[in-house]
């Protein structure tokens, strides 16, 4: 390394989006980067910052900190979900094949089998490993 060039400190690229086109036109776009995608699926947030999500607000500040161990150049993006979306049966992302979600939250590495769903978000070493395994 030459003298006078300074390191960054790594990089994860965030994204916050919310609804399902939204989440799909950019989980889309990042594919072609071959560089790791890692979502989180979590309730949407009121006027206070508050989600209506128990879950989500407990796995919150548990991926917030796992995300200081992600893979530098990684994409990390949030999908906020409105609860009546979510509610509905046909909810795109509960049928969509890429997400098939059951659970909020859930947190996956996108394009893997890879993933945490409910209380398993608020568990430190299963995040960590989520967002250290290549695979």
């Amino acid at each position: 390394m030459r003298a006078g060039l300074v390191r960054f400190a790594k990089m994860v690229v965030k994204h916050k989006v919310t609804g399902y086109e939204e989440f799909t036109k950019l989980a889309e776009s990042l594919e072609s980067s071959g560089e790791p995608v890692h979502i989180l699926f979590t309730g949407s947030k009121d006027e206070n910052g508050e989600s209506w999500c128990p879950y989500c607000v407990k796995a919150a500040p548990v991926v917030t900190n796992a995300l200081e161990t992600a893979p530098e150049k990684s994409h990390f993006i949030t999908v906020e979900i409105e609860r009546p979306f979510w509610k509905d049966l046909n909810c795109p992302f509960r049928k969509d094949p890429r997400t098939h979600l059951v659970f909020l939250p859930t947190l996956l590495r996108w394009r893997s089998p890879q993933r945490l769903d409910g209380s398993q978000c608020a568990n430190a070493d299963l995040v960590g490993m989520l967002f250290q395994d290549d695979d």
